[in-house]
């Protein structure tokens, strides 16, 4: 298939290789990462984004917003993450292609949307794909639930360096959960001087200047770094702190994390959910991040497990089999896009014997698991058919 990803957002400059030089948001990150799965699946693809100039990076093109005036091929997938939050430049060009499809990047939809007729929504979680069910224009059968995924690299072994439990991560931005994230420092160091925080999101993520926040006592910052350097940060850490009130559209750094094996705790919001069963891969909390009972919770818990061992192996053994990678979230992708080309001839990915957990109708089953075709919803597992 010939596929064109689209994005007007100009807050960020970026082609293919910025992911190998810094962190960028997961909006970002999504349309870089899914574009070199889809290349690597021996597809045709072209990335017109705020590109500096034409480079070819990964299999992908990547051309510059300004140089483009025309769309052709089969699938567009159209994007905006941030800045204006708006789709409607895309009315000023010639687009040819046989399908358009808009890649959801959190719980609203951008400017524009409705004027282009997408012929379906790509979602990033159930809590995504229920939110966005309340504007008039969008379809329940039409909403494809995709995960992020990982790449092969993000698991431990690569990097060859020894795990400090007592090591923390935190690598969001820091209006989602630092301060929670540093009054829980303060309360395991009073337990073991040994504690410590490293913080890797910076307001950089959102293309905003950085602002490093006050120094302490076992907290190191530093600004987003490249996503082979994070992961090599996760593989050495113990615990990934996730405790905020944000409610999440999925949580890119949460897979990459368990994929490293690095155990995540993070507050039961948006979709986490979906992604950590609490008690078997991650941990969930159910009160404000901020809370003294929340924060203590949190602290007594990561000194459960440090003195419990064989436990944390476990979480964590479960924790790295649960993300997909990007090469499989397109193959996901790839089965969507043949199903909107041409429906007849994919009807053999529909799953008969199987039924959808939340409305019980007819499935399909992609490469990651059952998605339902009447509401949409994903599972990695369905029900027998009666």
């Amino acid at each position: 298939m010939q596929i064109t990803i689209y994005s007007p957002d100009r807050h960020f400059v970026y082609d293919g290789s910025t992911l190998e030089k810094e962190g960028l948001g997961g909006g970002v990150t999504a349309r870089i990462r899914m574009g070199a799965a889809l290349a690597a699946r021996n597809h045709v693809v072209s990335n017109i984004c705020n590109c500096p100039r034409r480079i070819k990076f990964e299999g992908v093109e990547y051309i510059p917003l300004d140089e483009a005036s025309r769309i052709d091929g089969d699938v567009l997938v159209m994007n905006s993450s941030g800045d204006a939050f708006d789709l409607s430049p895309l009315q000023k060009l010639e687009l040819n292609a046989k399908v358009r499809v808009v890649l959801a990047s959190g719980d609203a939809i951008p400017k524009g949307t409705a004027e282009l007729e997408p012929a379906a929504l790509l979602v990033c979680s159930n809590f995504i794909r229920t939110r966005l069910q309340r504007f008039p224009f969008v379809k329940r059968d039409r909403i494809l639930v995709a995960n992020c995924g990982v790449n092969r690299w993000n698991y431990p072994g690569l990097f060859g360096r020894g795990r400090d439990t007592r090591r923390l991560i935190y690598s969001s931005h820091p209006s989602k959960g630092l301060d929670p994230s540093l009054k829980l420092l303060r309360i395991l160091r009073q337990h073991d001087p040994r504690f410590s925080l490293a913080c890797y999101g910076g307001n950089g993520l959102w293309g905003e200047p950085d602002e490093p926040p006050a120094p302490e006592d076992g907290f190191s910052y530093s600004r987003p770094i490249r996503q082979r350097a994070l992961a090599a940060e996760y593989q050495r850490s113990g615990f990934l702190l996730q405790l905020q009130t944000r409610e999440e559209p999925f949580g890119i750094t949460v897979v990459e994390a368990m994929a490293a094996g690095c155990i995540v705790l993070a507050s039961s919001v948006g979709a986490f959910p979906e992604t950590i069963r609490h008690g078997e891969n991650g941990f969930l909390f159910e009160g404000k991040p901020g809370d003294p009972a929340t924060v203590s919770n949190a602290a007594e818990l990561i000194l459960r497990l440090s003195r419990d061992r064989d436990l944390m192996r476990r979480v964590r053994k479960r924790a790295m089999a649960t993300p997909f990678t990007w090469l499989t979230m397109a193959e996901v992708w790839e089965a969507y896009f043949q199903w909107l080309l041409d429906p007849v001839r994919v009807a053999a990915v529909e799953a008969p014997w199987s039924r959808c957990l939340e409305c019980g109708e007819v499935t399909w089953i992609f490469a990651d698991g059952y998605h339902c075709k009447e509401c949409g919803y994903f599972s990695r597992t369905a029900r027998p058919a009666s």
